[in-house]
């Protein structure tokens, strides 16, 4: 993906660079416009839909979750599965505006929508996630 964008990059970079002759560069033919839409509109677009038909397609992904958070335990329950994540397994915890992120690494997070918990439960995850030793938080204090 970093490849796909450094091509992007410089894709931008001659054609910019040709026409405010900031760059010694030869003019660009078709193939740099035609990379350039490649890389910044079809390749989102396709990433975007394979997105969509994986997670309509996987039941898993789309079960309604029980979550419990303690001092020393993530649960989560499906109607398929039942997964448990140590607290000192958790790699870090967001939180946004409407979700609360519980990573599991850099690219897995347990995500928990807001707006399903009452504030005084949200004010106690806070709590319990606060008292976690050695996880770096980013929550937010109020809401």
């Amino acid at each position: 993906m970093k490849v796909i964008v450094g091509v992007g990059f410089a894709m931008l970079m001659w054609i910019t660079g040709y026409y405010a002759h900031f760059l010694p560069v030869p003019k660009p033919d078709i193939y740099p416009y035609i990379t350039l839409t490649l890389i910044g509109l079809f390749q989102p677009v396709a990433i975007f839909w394979m997105i969509k038909r994986n997670y309509e397609s996987n039941n898993h992904l789309r079960e309604q979750l029980e979550v419990t958070i303690n001092q020393n335990l993530v649960s989560l329950r499906g109607s398929s599965f039942y997964t448990e994540l140590a607290s000192d397994k958790i790699f870090k915890v967001a939180e946004e505006r409407d979700y609360l992120l519980i990573f599991q690494n850099t690219l897995s997070a347990i995500i928990i929508s807001k707006k399903d918990l009452p504030k005084t439960d949200m004010e106690e995850v806070r709590k319990i996630l606060r008292n976690i030793p050695n996880v770096p938080m980013h929550l937010i204090e109020k809401d």
